[in-house]
């Protein structure tokens, strides 16, 4: 039988460990192996490795609404008490300010992202440049495609499998996931008021500094004026 049999049937192991098996007798009936720096590419696309994607991103945007990141968490059990299962989440890039939404389906994302749109220019005086998502089929129907192509909005999906190509709405959205539990088990409540909980936590995260920006609060960098903090 050629070695190169022997190497797929015991399962790609490298050619050092089958000549070792062979020429210590550690097992039986392996035949002899000479050719040592033979490439197998078998195993050159069955072991391959994705590079390490960038630890930042080489891109900001100049101002807000520039760039948006969204995505959607859930399931989330128990439900609320008004049928909601489900959290998006929406990061401008600029100021790194969050928006949080209920749904209680995931196709309820369109509707609410149309919402969110209307009243976020109307208040803020600018127009939405690109929407970055993943390939979630909230995000894909072809009805929400269509409107972001009136609309002129860009659309960037990530790779398929790839969340680090949205990772700075994926960190936010842990990032809220845990304080909202932490705050549900700290002050004792029920979990079906995850909901609430959410909302305060976003709500306290947009008044808190991040690493992203300098001395400064998503709150400020986004609205022009520091948040004020003793109603809490």
């Amino acid at each position: 039988m050629e070695p190169w049999i022997w190497h797929a049937r015991l399962g790609h192991a490298n050619f050092d460990t089958i000549r070792r098996i062979s020429t210590k007798e550690m097992v039986l009936g392996v035949p002899p192996i000479n050719h040592l720096a033979q490439l197998c590419d078998a195993c050159l696309a069955g072991k391959q490795t994705r590079h390490c994607f960038p630890d930042k991103t080489l891109f900001r945007s100049e101002n807000p609404l520039d760039r948006i990141y969204a995505n959607l968490c859930g399931p989330i059990t128990p439900p609320t008490p008004a049928g909601n299962r489900y959290v998006m989440l929406i990061v401008d890039g600029h100021s790194r300010f969050m928006w949080t939404f209920m749904l209680k389906t995931k196709d309820g994302a369109f509707e609410q992202f149309k919402m969110f749109k209307t009243s976020t220019e109307l208040q803020y005086g600018r127009k939405i440049r690109v929407l970055r998502t993943d390939r979630g089929g909230e995000f894909t129907s072809r009805e929400f495609s269509l409107f972001c192509e009136q609309e002129g909005i860009t659309r960037q999906l990530t790779a398929p499998y790839s969340p680090q190509q949205n990772g700075i709405v994926e960190r936010r959205n842990r990032t809220v996931m845990n304080a909202t539990r932490s705050m549900l088990n700290a002050m004792k409540m029920p979990q079906y008021l995850w909901a609430e909980a959410v909302r305060h936590s976003v709500y306290v995260l947009n008044r808190l500094p991040t690493k992203f920006l300098n001395d400064q609060t998503p709150y400020e960098a986004l609205k022009g004026r520091k948040p004020r903090m003793d109603h809490l």
